[in-house]
């Protein structure tokens, strides 16, 4: 019954899918200087808001400098002087401006950029590993703006995937990816002391073409202690005391391991997967617990709260913000709330390029005439606060005190920048049913978005008999 509702979501003829996925976020980023400014990265492009949330403005694909037809998203990261950056196939992007000009880094055009990478306390200091013959680590330490290659290339036969910078050492940089050894490919990290001068790998436990490694996250204090996770479902994630040297599971879930953040003080650690949900743990013990049904795309843990992508069909919801750890979330962004493209002069790459592409966005996310006086704290993208099933650990485990401890600040969306690939694997499940009240908007007319409505309650009802399903024992 589930898979026959889900099918039949599947084939009707909406509007609502983007690059061939339904419309969804999976990667969220702050601007260091102003926690009010983030940056979301789409399926069909990127959403911008400067007030923390309350509004949401979209910047197109084509203004950044892709195409993101393959279901591939770049990874995307906020630097030093508001710069976003974004790491495509022939570059990156730099944007300026509040993301309205956008320009390739010149030492790095036409070179292709698998990932990058924000030092945390230091916006100014940016990592990236660029493809070649063999992969190599370029360094930026004004914020992106300009490029030098750093060191000695990875090893011979590394193929990168993920990149991160220790934020207590800022010459330790750790590379995941694959590597060829004896005629098999194993997932490897590959680790540095001295900023890329010389390099040490280690193979990644359970891990290969079909299972990749990504860096999850570093721990803020110890530049020791890192979180790896399986790109696969079952997912899991490791973690390492010793730089990277060995590592010990501490999470498995059925589905992928998505989503990964530290709470800014250092105490908790939170998973996301999403077939189980939510899942939290103190970083001294690391034993987690289910705390919520959301099924999370990404998580950003800030000052302000715990941020989550999240699918808007399931769990009522695109991002949204949690003040209790991820057992409840207020939502911030449903996507028919968006405002338009972001208002930029004609003469920048956003003011020539999205508004004549915005028509066809609109139609597909389903765009409603929201009001700013709805009366949410997200008023004009948000809803009330969904209140989520707490509890009951099925489906997904954890380890204890003798894995590791984790701790530091605030973390990114921890589960890596360079997404999984085309349509991520299992659906989503878990969650609440999507608000018909969300973001205190008034519909445009009845026609419109009606096939979008109609595939939002066939995924609802599949999302229900799932966890119904579950109740009774039963995967659907």
């Amino acid at each position: 019954m589930p898979r026959a509702v889900a099918l039949a979501a599947m084939a009707l003829p909406s509007p609502a899918a983007a690059n061939g996925v339904f419309p969804s976020a999976d990667q969220l980023v702050f601007d260091p200087a102003d926690p009010a400014r983030a940056v979301a990265r789409m399926t069909y492009g990127l959403l911008t808001t400067r007030d923390g949330g309350a509004s949401w403005r979209w910047i197109c694909e084509g203004a950044v400098g892709y195409d993101d037809t393959a279901g591939q998203s770049p990874p995307i990261a906020a630097a030093a002087s508001g710069r976003v950056l974004a790491a495509l196939a022939d570059g990156i992007a730099v944007g300026a401006e509040g993301g309205c000009a956008w320009a390739r880094a010149a030492e790095l055009e036409g070179r292709e950029v698998i990932d990058l990478s924000v030092r945390q306390g230091d916006p100014s200091h940016v990592v990236a590993v660029v493809a070649g013959t063999r992969h190599g680590l370029w360094t930026s330490r004004d914020g992106g703006a300009s490029w030098t290659g750093a060191g000695a290339p990875l090893p011979a036969g590394f193929v990168a995937r993920t990149v991160d910078v220790a934020p207590s050492d800022p010459r330790r940089v750790y590379v995941s990816g694959l590597a060829s050894e004896g005629g098999s490919v194993k997932g490897v990290l590959a680790r540095s002391a001295d900023g890329g001068e010389t390099w040490q790998s280690a193979a990644v436990p359970g891990s290969t073409t079909s299972r990749e490694p990504y860096i999850a996250g570093v721990d803020p204090l110890d530049a020791d202690v890192l979180y790896v996770r399986i790109a696969s479902a079952p997912g899991r994630l490791f973690v390492s005391t010793d730089g990277g040297a060995a590592f010990a599971p501490v999470f498995t879930t059925e589905g992928f391991v998505r989503a990964f953040a530290i709470s800014p003080d250092g105490a908790t650690v939170a998973v996301g997967s999403d077939v189980d949900g939510v899942f939290r743990a103190p970083s001294s013990t690391l034993a987690f617990e289910r705390v919520s049904s959301v099924a999370p795309r990404c998580f950003a843990w800030t000052d302000s709260g715990l941020y989550a992508c999240a699918s808007e069909f399931l769990d009522g919801f695109t991002i949204g913000r949690s003040l209790d750890g991820g057992a409840t979330f207020e939502p911030l962004l449903q996507q028919g709330c968006i405002r338009g493209p972001l208002e930029c002069a004609a003469s920048t790459a956003v003011g020539a390029v999205c508004p004549t592409d915005w028509p066809r966005i609109a139609l597909m996310t389903g765009h409603r005439d929201c009001t700013p006086d709805a009366g949410s704290p997200a008023a004009g993208s948000g809803a009330s606060a969904v209140a989520t099933g707490a509890t009951g650990a099925t489906g997904a485990t954890g380890a204890g005190a003798a894995a590791a401890s984790g701790g530091g600040q605030a973390s990114a969306a921890g589960a890596g920048g360079a997404p999984d690939g085309p349509g991520g694997g299992a659906p989503p499940s878990g969650g609440a049913r999507p608000s018909e009240a969300g973001c205190g908007c008034r519909t445009g007319g009845v026609e419109e978005g009606r096939a979008g409505a109609v595939a939002a309650a066939c995924l609802a009802a599949a999302a229900a008999a799932r966890r119904r399903s579950r109740r009774a024992g039963v995967i659907a």
